[in-house]
């Protein structure tokens, strides 16, 4: 298993410190969320070369990335010209950091067949835009009025839509567990066969409240005695680092995991 670590858990931070923080602190895999004023806003507005000199640094620390694309404003589900601009915007990011993937919300539009077709359509679109190794994962998000991917079922109708083995699942348990509380287990193993990793944060089901494992009631310890084995990359997204850290411990605890592997923090 490899793991990874979201910027979100050093949100307060401008985007470049907080990369600078968490490869000071010995993380070689870092996914970058492209939201928020000091994350997304910064990082978009950045020219080439305030890029290329985090690029340097985190290429120099041998540090590899996965991009989270906006959420507010971006909506491949309702492709509109804002959409269009940000998404050649983070181009511009994913080409000069070189990132292994891009993970998308699906987004909203009233028509949920329309919104699936339009999200498919649209990731054929970026998929022609990115260099051939970097893959586009889907995550499932909260469910809310007229929005596309809250459920399995919908993030798979779109992958056989788009059909290329590029294109996978990233599974929010947060977002499952808020979801499908009375069902989590169930609904989780609908994506084991697309699955390209998880993104772990605990709750109680009620809101998105990005604790660590065992700080809310997600039951992890069965969902990772399903995954043992699995090649799959864990993104630690928690609301901070040290809840990070604890999370990493508990599910290398759960998968008898001796040793971390070179997507983990070096200790």
């Amino acid at each position: 298993m490899n793991f990874s670590i979201s910027s979100y858990t050093l949100f307060s931070l401008p985007i470049e410190e907080a990369i600078e923080q968490l490869v000071n602190s010995g993380w070689k895999s870092i996914e970058i969320m492209c939201e928020g004023e000091l994350h997304g806003e910064r990082l978009l507005e950045m020219d080439d070369s305030q890029l290329n000199r985090i690029a340097q640094f985190t290429k120099d620390n041998g540090v590899s990335f996965g991009l989270h694309l906006p959420i507010k404003h971006f909506n491949p589900a309702l492709v509109d010209e804002e959409t269009i601009q940000i998404w050649d915007r983070c181009l511009r990011i994913v080409r000069s950091l070189e990132v292994n993937y891009v993970l998308l919300h699906p987004g909203y539009n009233p028509s949920l067949e329309d919104g699936l077709d339009l999200a498919s359509c649209f990731i054929k679109e970026i998929l022609e835009d990115l260099p051939k190794q970097t893959k586009v994962v889907v995550e499932n998000i909260p469910l809310a009025e007229h929005v596309i991917g809250s459920s399995i079922e919908q993030l798979l109708t779109i992958i056989q839509k788009v059909n290329d083995s590029r294109v996978s699942i990233m599974l929010d348990t947060g977002h499952c567990y808020m979801n499908s509380k009375d069902a989590f287990i169930q609904e989780c193993r609908k994506s084991y066969d697309n699955l390209f990793g998880l993104h772990i944060n605990d709750n109680h089901g009620m809101v998105d409240e990005h604790l660590a494992i065992g700080e809310g009631d997600i039951p992890f310890r069965q969902l990772m005695a399903e995954l043992r084995g699995k090649e799959l990359l864990f993104v630690l997204e928690t609301n901070s680092v040290i809840r990070a850290e604890h999370s990493q411990q508990n599910i290398a605890q759960y998968l008898n995991m001796t040793e971390v592997t070179e997507c983990q923090k070096s200790n």
